[in-house]
């Protein structure tokens, strides 16, 4: 046991593994600086190394996660154009009218009409006067 390894063989002790180390950076929602010249990449927040696989990964997450984010602020873009509010009132009518199983009342009569019924219009200057006969009718 005494006999002594040749020169070229390199001893096994000069390398260990450490399984129970973890992650080095613990960093939530990192940043990443390269160097291109050692080819690493550290955490900008600990200055940590990190494996560039893991790097990779969350960038991608974050990628995902930034379309994820641009589609719904385009979906209440849309939303946004396609608001109308004078058209409000219109839409709700439309929705309890459709199938013809509900009819709308006169507000002045308070009788069932269709909506085919209504064969003109009238101008926003008379609006003062409609107002106050439906509040005439809503108090009696």
């Amino acid at each position: 046991m005494t006999e002594k390894l040749p020169e070229r063989i390199i001893g096994l002790d000069q390398a260990r593994i450490s399984r129970r180390l973890g992650k080095i950076c613990k960093c939530r929602d990192r940043k990443f600086v390269i160097d291109s010249d050692n080819r690493r990449v550290t955490c900008s927040s600990c200055g940590s190394v990190v494996d560039p696989y893991d790097a990779l990964y969350d960038l991608a997450y974050q990628d995902e996660r930034r379309v994820d984010q641009v589609d719904r602020l385009l979906e209440q873009r849309r939303e946004i154009m396609n608001y109308k509010p004078h058209l409000v009132v219109i839409k709700s009518l439309e929705k309890q009218y459709r199938g013809k199983k509900m009819m709308p009342l006169c507000p002045a009569c308070n009788e069932p009409f269709m909506l085919e019924e209504i064969y003109r219009w009238v101008n926003w200057q008379f609006n003062e006067k409609v107002m106050k006969r439906i509040e005439y009718n809503r108090e009696n």
